[in-house]
This record gives structure tokens, C-alpha cells and sequence, in this order.
């Protein structure tokens, strides 16, 4: 088993007399001691800091992924060795983070740990896909074209990212300004509407009663479904079986399940191209990208489309115990597999339907404008409606 690398934090004198301060991974006290004391530095303390790995870890971004296998690719590239990249990456990297990780991980390939196995440590950051890839590159020989390869990726999930921002951005913008609104109507405007009311002694309107009756019951029992409603979502998230529960539900929603299936597919032939275009096995590359579906549900139907053609059969074939596949993917697969042109056919229908889910998403950004704007004018209006009903009646009698 291999050791575990800890994040010391460190105050000494240089050899010049100044007093200087850092961090250095190690596997323990003793060895980052030896280490600073061979850059002639006076050890003057030395503290365990765990929580700056455990920072660093929940704090590192895509981008920060994005950057450190950037710049890993490019010293690859120019035959620097991976040991030496890695010391590179540390001492030029601007971000405390990559350059924290990139010492860590130098310091595991050292002592003999491969480097698929040292970004393993880090499953936070670097999920189950990207590690197996690696390792392939290792494997292979190829780890240069292997990291090319991530990059593409990563790139082309965070176009379909920004794209579902891009288009959720204003409907949610919109809604949630809307929310705060009415929030603040019924909790603090409201129930001064009803004390006016109450003064003139008169029967109020149903629309007004039921308004102030709201107001009445969200301030006194608001605080506790907001308490609810927060403990519901940590349960939901930490609980891996309601997780699934509620990918199964969401899944039956048909739009939704469309928008699901349409990024899976752009995303798995995205994975399948970039693994067979760097040597990786068919069967290697399935596991690679079914690692890569988030949808439990079509996870399984992929799982078992890889084990139907490890017994000999074709991808084609094997893709018909996928439902959501559709015919026309499956078609370009047969035709790849025929002409013995698969990666390249894989890298079309990634394309495609990238296209088709930006097309999607442009419309559907289009028609949630008008929507939630009527929806949100006609609600708030119905509110200010309630509020002044009674004083709009007084005015006629009068």
C-alpha cells in the first residue's frame, strides 16, 4: 500500500539569514524535514496542515484541471519527463492549489507510484474516466497523446456546459427575482394590508382572504418548511439511493429525458473516439466512457452493452439493449464498423448531436422568455390585484 503524502507548513532561515515560510508534501515529519534541510535551511518549525489538502481539494475547479493538464500536455510534449514536468507545473504555477498538487504528485511517481495511481488520491478532482485514460496512456506509451485528447474533451464539456448556463441564465434570473418579490410582498407588505383592513370592520374580498391568510401562515410557519426543505436536500444529496430515486424520476420527464439523452450520447461518442484514436481496445474504451454517464439508469444499459461485446459481439449489435440509443447513431456505428472507420464516425456523431443539443437549448431559451415573463407578471399582478381589491370596491361605493 502507498504511503500517504501530507501537507506540512513550514518556517525556517535561508542561507542568507532571512526568515522564510512555505509548504512541502511528505510522506511524514521526517522526510520533509531532510528535504528542506538539503536546501541549506534552518528548520525553525514544522506543522501538519490537513486542512489544506482537504481545502485544496474541494476548492479546485474544472479550470484548474483544465490548466494543470494544459500545461502537463504542453511540457509532455517538449520530451520533458513526467517527474521533472510535475516540478515545473509546481514551481511556476501561480495557483496554490496546482502547484500544492503538482508537488504532492511528483512526490508519489518518485517513490514508484504510477501516475494514474497518484491522481487517484485526488478523486475529487480527477473522476474514474480521466484516471483510466491515463493509465491507458501509460500503458501504451502514448500518455502525450492521451492528455491532447482530455483537453479535447474537457473543452468540448465545457461548451455544452456553457450552452445549458447560457440558456438557463435569464429564465432563472427572472424567477428568482420574481420569488424574492413575492416573498417580500407577503411577509412584509401584506400583513400592513391587514391591519388597515382590519380597521374599516368590512367583509374583504375571497382573492384578499386567502392572500392575507398566506401571509398570515408563511410568517409564522415559513422558518420551519425553509428548515425542511434544507434538510431534504442534504439527505438528497449524501443518500446515493434517493439520488438515484430522483435521477429515475426526472428521467421520466419526457423534455428532460430528450436534453439527457441527446448530451449523454455527445458525450460518451465523444469518449469512444478519443480513447480508439489513441490505440485504447474497444472494450477499454467502453469502460472508459460509460464511467463517464451520470445517469444511473443509462449507465446499466451501457454496462451491459459492454459486456455483450466482450462474448464477441459488435458494438451495433450489442446497442440494442439500449433503448435510448437512436437509430440514426446506431446506423453511422455500423457503418464505422464496417469500414473499419469507428473513431471517425464516433467523432461525427458527437458532433451531431452537440449540435442538435445547442439547437435545442437556443430554442428553449426562446420560448422560457415569453413564458416565465407572462407567468411571473400574471402571478405578481395577481398579488397587487388581492392587495388593493378592497380599496378598489371602497372607491366605487363611495
Amino acid at each position: 500500500m502507498s504511503k500517504r503524502i501530507m501537507c506540512y507548513t513550514w518556517t525556517g532561515i535561508n542561507i542568507i539569514g532571512k526568515k522564510i515560510s512555505g509548504t512541502i508534501n511528505a510522506a511524514n515529519k521526517t522526510i520533509a524535514k531532510e528535504k528542506l534541510e538539503k536546501t541549506n535551511l534552518t528548520v525553525l518549525s514544522l506543522k501538519i496542515n490537513n486542512f489544506t489538502l482537504s481545502f485544496t481539494k474541494k476548492r479546485f475547479t474544472p479550470k484548474n484541471r483544465f490548466d494543470f493538464t494544459q500545461q502537463l500536455h504542453l511540457l509532455l510534449q517538449a520530451s520533458i519527463p513526467l517527474a521533472d514536468a510535475l516540478e515545473l507545473i509546481a514551481n511556476t504555477a501561480d495557483n496554490m492549489q496546482i502547484k500544492t498538487m503538482s508537488t504532492s504528485l511528483k512526490e508519489k511517481i518518485i517513490s514508484g507510484i504510477s501516475f494514474s495511481e497518484a491522481l487517484n488520491t485526488y478523486s475529487s478532482i480527477f473522476e474514474k474516466a480521466f484516471c483510466q485514460m491515463i493509465s491507458a496512456g501509460e500503458q501504451s506509451g502514448k500518455l502525450e497523446i492521451v492528455l491532447a485528447q482530455l483537453l479535447e474533451n474537457q473543452e468540448h464539456v465545457f461548451k455544452i456546459k456553457n450552452n445549458i448556463a447560457k440558456a438557463l441564465f435569464y429564465p432563472s434570473c427572472i424567477l428568482l427575482i420574481a420569488f424574492i418579490i413575492s416573498i417580500g410582498l407577503l411577509i412584509f407588505v401584506i400583513p400592513q394590508f391587514s391591519l388597515i383592513y382590519n380597521n374599516f370592520g368590512a367583509k374583504l374580498p375571497i382573492m384578499t382572504r386567502c392572500l392575507i391568510s398566506t401571509s398570515h401562515y408563511l410568517c409564522q410557519q415559513g422558518i420551519y418548511y425553509l428548515i425542511i426543505i434544507f434538510l431534504i436536500a442534504v439527505i438528497l444529496k449524501r443518500t446515493i439511493t434517493e439520488k438515484n430515486r430522483m435521477q429515475q424520476f426526472v428521467f421520466k420527464l419526457p423534455f428532460y429525458q430528450s436534453l439527457l439523452v441527446t448530451h449523454e450520447i455527445a458525450q460518451w461518442s465523444q469518449l469512444i473516439a478519443m480513447t480508439l484514436s489513441a490505440g485504447i481496445s474497444l472494450i477499454d474504451a467502453l469502460h472508459i466512457a460509460n464511467q463517464a454517464i451520470t445517469q444511473s439508469r443509462l449507465q446499466a444499459q451501457m454496462q451491459q452493452v459492454r459486456e455483450t461485446v466482450i462474448i464477441g459481439k459488435s458494438l451495433y449489435a450489442a446497442l440494442d439493449l439500449c433503448h435510448f440509443f437512436p437509430m440514426r447513431a446506431k446506423t453511422m456505428i455500423n457503418i464505422g464498423e464496417n469500414s473499419d472507420a469507428l473513431p471517425y464516425m464516433m467523432e461525427k456523431i458527437s458532433s451531431f448531436y452537440q449540435q442538435q443539443l445547442n439547437e435545442t437549448l437556443e430554442r428553449l431559451s426562446k420560448l422560457l422568455e415569453p413564458v416565465i415573463m407572462l407567468i411571473v407578471s400574471g402571478f405578481v399582478s395577481g398579488l397587487i390585484v388581492a392587495m388593493y381589491l378592497p380599496i378598489f370596491r371602497m372607491g366605487s361605493v363611495i
